[in-house]
């Protein structure tokens, strides 16, 4: 069974208050993060074009039970870096001087979707953007129906690893022989490489004022009244002028101009950005955004990993929600972890828990953490404070082998750790509870 995601549409979820049934909707093909003062602007896109593969190991009827899909099974696998980049590969013997990318796979140690951008583009906060590899922690397993298409569970724990990338790409070719590739002088913003971008242009790709959409480097650069902003809006009466959030782009939307993941770009099939710039890919995701198309054939640089948190990801076809609950020292809380309760300061490494009796055995550091709770109240939006996360699903049936792809929409409701960096916990507002819902397609292959 592959499950290929698209781009979203619509609405698949809302947040309610303890007196608002919904009062802050959630986008379908969309990422949200935190608790109710995260500082970066939310939904972060999921890329399209993200397979993954299980096996049905059991049949009974209809019913089916959903196991481990191996690298080899699944099949799709590519060099990353040395002699055979971008190659096909089943191991690394495969990849002499660099790596095999698995994939498609749901195996532990396979890839979930490419590279995952998190651009901040909130005002002056491109330095906090991040570039996340989701990595298969343990192996995939769950039920499903072929009669309905409703999977109503799919486990499939993560370790998302971290990298605190800002913007990699803030100077880009634009035409010519190397088009999408790096030419920023490294003398900050707006500087340009003698000589880069053969044949084309090299463009400053920081930033837009809001009234006019001139390029910017800064606010100074602007109009008075006027921002620079790491985004564009693209359609709508704001056409080109810099934006932070779709909302301001009537009619269009904003595109981001932050790149935290290397680009694959599309024209020349090669990384740009990270250890492997220059090298050939395979572009993945085609989502309409600054930021992709990414590929694992294009990592970003190993020296900005800050560590991989423990993420329990279970996706359903239908509705998931969580409530929080009112514990000693807080309300409102969806993910607890042991913290201190004068500094909220949390435990290194994180431990969940319930309440505070979890961390009772915590009295003894300095300083004690023997508080339960998370970052900050609520989730998502500072619009009120959460007290339940709903996202829904949807599954059409039947799935037969060899049939049509069905429309599949398959949902899950996670808690997300402490990274310990502050910059990204503060602009994150972790932990926290983190959503998603995934718009795409399932088939059934032989």
């Amino acid at each position: 069974m592959a499950s290929t995601t698209g781009i979203g549409s619509g609405n698949c979820g809302h947040l309610e208050s303890d007196t608002n049934p919904n009062f802050f909707s959630l986008a379908c093909g969309g990422l949200y993060v935190g608790g109710a003062s995260v500082g970066v602007p939310l939904p972060f896109q999921v890329p399209d074009n993200g397979t993954s593969i299980s096996k049905i190991s059991a049949c009974s009827g209809t019913s089916i039970t959903l196991t481990a899909a191996t690298a080899a099974e699944a099949g799709g696998n590519r060099c990353s870096g040395g002699s055979n980049t971008n190659g096909s590969c089943t191991t690394n013997a495969d990849c002499p001087g660099g790596t095999c990318k698995f994939l498609k796979c749901t195996k532990a140690g396979c890839q979930f979707g490419p590279p995952l951008p998190l651009p901040n583009g909130a005002h002056l906060n491109a330095a906090t953007s991040t570039c996340v590899i989701n990595t298969v922690s343990v192996d995939g397993s769950g039920s499903g129906d072929c009669s309905t298409g409703v999977i109503p569970n799919f486990n499939l724990p993560l370790g998302s690893t971290i990298y605190l990338a800002g913007d990699l790409l803030p100077m880009r070719c634009v035409g010519g022989t190397t088009p999408g590739a790096n030419c920023a002088a490294g003398g900050g913003c707006g500087t340009v490489t003698p000589g880069s971008c053969p044949g084309g242009t090299c463009v400053n790709d920081n930033g837009r004022c809001t009234d006019n959409g001139a390029v910017c480097c800064s606010d100074a650069d602007c109009n008075v009244g006027a921002t620079c902003e790491t985004g564009a809006c693209s359609g709508g009466t704001n056409n080109g002028n810099g934006c932070i959030t779709s909302a301001d782009c009537p009619g269009g939307i904003c595109t981001t101009f932050i790149q935290p993941c290397p680009i694959c770009e599309a024209t020349t099939m090669k990384c740009n950005g990270g250890p492997n710039d220059t090298l050939a890919c395979t572009p993945v995701s085609s989502t309409p955004n600054g930021d992709f198309s990414t590929a694992h054939e294009c990592p970003p640089p190993t020296s900005l990993n800050i560590g991989t948190l423990a993420i329990g990801f279970a996706l359903t076809t239908g509705t998931k929600t969580k409530t929080a609950v009112d514990l000693t020292d807080q309300s409102n809380v969806f993910c607890g972890f042991c913290k201190n309760k004068t500094t909220s300061a949390f435990k290194q490494p994180a431990v969940a828990c319930t309440s505070n009796a979890d961390c009772a055995g915590f009295s003894g550091d300095v300083p004690p953490h023997t508080s339960c709770g998370q970052r900050t109240s609520g989730a998502f939006s500072a619009a009120d404070i959460a007290r339940t996360i709903v996202e829904t699903g949807n599954a059409v049936g039947p799935i037969v082998v060899g049939g049509p792809a069905q429309p599949q929409t398959l949902v899950s409701i996670f808690c997300i750790p402490p990274s310990f960096s502050p910059a990204v916990d503060a602009a994150a507002d972790l932990p926290g509870p983190g959503a998603v819902a995934l718009q795409g397609t399932v088939v059934l292959t032989p």
